[in-house]
């Protein structure tokens, strides 16, 4: 059974309902508003102040952010344990969201989510997108097939910057060798 999560202030419900139609594994949903709202009933409201983490890096996570307003920053560890910056994306030139991989799995988070600025997310966890899915069998299946695509899109390109590096390695191997 899907925990119902606090009501959201009476002017938010269109806008939470547009951004969830906005993001790519639920937006085969976005003429559906039954099942928009299906999707917004798993969803709780956080919120973030500027410098605080979403996420850490290496502790396990079993939620997805939906990162409603705000920017972000990517951060991943160096193996001499230093920060840098991935990436930094904000919330009003796309849908954003992070941790979708806790939805599937029960591992630890492969990067920390940075609040560059505050930030308000939506947030669905997996015992919550599990029962969503027990209830809504078709619609979990679809969810989470799009979820799976999306994954393996990232991997297929993670293997050619691999590729690309390992090259482009043994290229200035062979030119200084």
């Amino acid at each position: 059974m899907i925990k119902r999560r606090k009501k959201h202030a009476p002017d938010e419900p269109d806008m939470i309902l547009e951004r969830l139609r906005q993001v790519p594994f639920f937006s085969m949903y976005r003429d559906d508003t039954a099942t928009i709202r299906k999707i917004s009933d798993m969803c709780a409201r956080r919120s973030y102040r500027k410098g605080k983490y979403i996420i850490r890096e290496k502790e396990f996570g079993d939620e997805l952010y939906i990162i409603y307003s705000g920017e972000i920053d990517i951060v991943k560890k160096t193996l001499q344990h230093e920060e840098y910056t991935v990436t930094n994306m904000c919330a009003d030139e796309c849908a954003l969201y992070v941790g979708e991989m806790a939805l599937i799995d029960n591992d630890r988070r492969s990067a920390s989510v940075l609040a560059k600025t505050d930030c308000e997310c939506l947030v669905i966890s997996r015992d919550n997108f599990l029962a969503f899915g027990d209830e809504n069998p078709r619609v979990g299946l679809a969810i989470t097939r799009e979820i799976a695509r999306q994954l393996v899109m990232n991997l297929r390109k993670s293997n050619s910057d691999i590729i690309t590096l390992f090259s482009a390695l043994v290229e200035e191997i062979s030119t200084n060798g």
